[in-house]
């Protein structure tokens, strides 16, 4: 099953339309589409891809790692099984060489070939995360550099049993403006980012999920909380 394939299902089977992807990743409809259609060359760019990919991936509650895995390095269509990613980035690795090559002439290129792949990978998840408005709020250059600090967006759940008037901050960003939003009951919506605050005007029929996992009622009376994936792991 190819990369799209997976997504399309996970999607599928969790009952949501692209549009209500867009709403709660941020990700053009388009852009998804063509995800799901293993068409990454319609993309912007591989660092936008392999962005794309891990939020959409971190939203439907799959790996983002094993999918990033399987992705292509040249914008061509996956062929190959997820869960085979050794095989597949050991046949991206293997040069054609003219048969009358020298055996160290194929080492050497090898060997370059290997360092120049992790070189652009780390690349790329440097850009990643320096995308995030907050990262470029908070971080130190020192903390840029360093490979420890990870910064991945989470997805925040919000699901009500009543009429609940509810206000959410991602990264910064008002989604509802200074109003606010009011929710029927049995209503759910979902916000994805580094740093997702939500005040409820009714936090007992206010219940929490990130990335998948139950976390409650947020209280009682008006409530606000702060969640962030630091918080969350």
């Amino acid at each position: 099953m190819t990369i799209g394939a997976v997504l399309a299902a996970k999607r599928g089977e969790r009952g949501l339309s692209i549009e209500q992807v867009e709403a709660a990743t941020r990700v053009r409809a388009d852009h998804l589409r063509a995800i799901e259609a293993d068409q990454f060359d319609r993309l912007p760019a591989p660092v936008y891809a392999k962005g794309y990919l891990r939020t959409y991936a971190t939203y439907l509650g799959l790996d983002p790692d094993e999918l990033l895995a399987a992705l292509p390095s040249n914008g061509r269509r996956p062929s190959l099984a997820l869960g085979m990613e050794k095989s597949e980035r050991r046949a991206r690795f293997v040069l054609t060489t003219p048969a009358i090559a020298a055996a160290g002439l194929v080492l050497l290129a090898g060997a370059f070939t290997g360092y120049a792949w992790r070189q652009v990978t780390a690349d790329q998840r440097a850009a990643v995360v320096l995308a995030s408005p907050s990262a470029l709020a908070t971080a130190q250059p020192s903390a840029v550099a360093s490979p420890a600090i990870q910064v991945r967006p989470i997805v925040v759940g919000v699901r009500v049993t009543d009429a609940v008037w509810i206000n959410a901050v991602v990264d910064g960003t008002p989604q509802y403006g200074d109003s606010g939003r009011n929710l029927a009951a049995g209503s759910i919506v979902y916000f994805t980012g580094v740093d997702v605050k939500i005040t409820s005007g009714k936090a007992s029929a206010t219940f929490i999920t990130i990335d998948g996992r139950n976390v409650g009622a947020m209280g009682l009376g008006v409530a606000t909380r702060e969640f962030s994936s630091q918080t969350s792991s």
